[in-house]
């Protein structure tokens, strides 16, 4: 009879050492990990003002708070299960190339490449839901719509057409539009700037725009342009550059989804001509909620930051055996009328 030689404390503990190094938003940190108890997150907001108070006499009693209209969602934590199985052909009579020597394929060596598989399914699992969460709308790798964030908060979607295709767009008056709108909606939240995560034709538009250009010509040093530079974050080989007082990040490329159909199909980062323009340094404006993990023996409880939880079956007739992997994950922007969509319409 096949004994695999790791529990499944062993493999989850494994796993679990292999960094997550995928996706510019995780990069980013903008959705920092919060983990909870339950499968359910309520997230309140309320329509409570701060105001500057004024002076008064020592003594007296101050101004009076009015009425603060309190309200809130709860958002069930969607479950993402991924199933690998190591069978009797992964490794009977097979070679492989290790450290330059031609060996035979082993049953440690397969687990820790299927190990690696997993983590990397999570890891760009995490990153198409983080991105969700950005523009407001929450997939799966199926394509169905989780959370439309606006409809869940009741809201209409900020939006600022840049018209980079017109040579008489002012691109600096767009900038501000967007940075205004934004620090009108913080309501109470604090951020340290404003930056936006776009596509590669959005980002050629704005750094090619006549009125963009000659500052390259004519202002190199000064404080509406910032240097042009290339960063390898997570993988992503994209550009950012500073204009307006918004550093807008090039996002390239695209997540591999599953079709109805079954098909692998690419899903792009950021839709053509487009991206999301955001507060950095917030608070607690954005989080990505944690489940517990769903199995008997650890209901209800709190996992720990990044978890990638797998139990192991053997299969029958000593064919070999099943790693069934699980994250719950939900990324939730709180106040998602502060990420204005922004676009450019030719």
């Amino acid at each position: 009879m096949f004994d695999f030689p790791y529990t499944s404390a062993d493999v989850t503990q494994e796993v679990n050492r292999l960094p997550n190094e995928f996706g510019l938003i995780n990069s980013l940190g903008l959705f920092p990990i919060e983990t909870l108890g339950s499968r359910y997150v309520r997230v309140d907001y309320s329509n409570g003002q701060i105001h500057v108070l004024s002076a008064e006499q020592p003594g007296s009693p101050g101004s009076v708070g009015g009425e603060v209209a309190e309200g809130g969602v709860i958002l069930q934590i969607p479950h993402f299960p991924h199933l690998e199985k190591i069978s009797v052909g992964d490794v009977d009579g097979l070679l492989q190339v290790f450290n330059g020597q031609v060996d035979q394929r082993s049953v440690d060596r397969e687990t820790a490449r299927k190990l690696d598989i997993i983590r990397r399914n999570h890891s760009i699992t995490l990153e198409y839901i983080r991105l969700g969460a950005l523009n407001g709308l929450i997939k799966d790798g199926k394509g169905t719509t989780l959370y439309n964030l606006y409809t869940v908060f009741g809201i209409t979607k900020p939006e600022v057409d840049f018209v980079l295709g017109t040579a008489e767009t002012d691109v600096r008056a767009k900038c501000e539009a967007v940075v205004d709108h934004i620090m009108t909606k913080l309501q109470g939240e604090t951020t340290s700037g404003v930056e936006a995560v776009v596509d590669s034709l959005f980002f050629n538009k704005l750094i090619t725009h006549a009125k963009v250009e000659k500052f390259w010509l004519n202002a190199q040093n000064s404080s509406e342009h910032r240097m042009l530079n290339r960063e390898s974050r997570a993988g992503n080989w994209g550009r950012t550059f500073e204009f307006g007082d918004i550093i807008f990040r090039e996002y390239k490329g695209g997540l591999p989804v599953r079709s109805t159909s079954g098909a692998i199909t690419t899903a792009k980062n950021v839709a053509d001509n487009s991206g999301t323009a955001y507060p950095t340094g917030t608070q607690s404006m954005m989080r990505t909620f944690e489940a517990p993990v769903y199995h008997i023996d650890l209901t209800n409880q709190a996992p720990d930051a990044d978890t990638i939880y797998i139990s192991v079956e053997p299969l029958k007739h000593g064919q070999g055996v099943e790693m069934l992997s699980q994250t719950n994950r939900l990324a939730v922007n709180k106040q998602p009328e502060c990420a204005v969509q922004i676009l450019t319409s030719n």
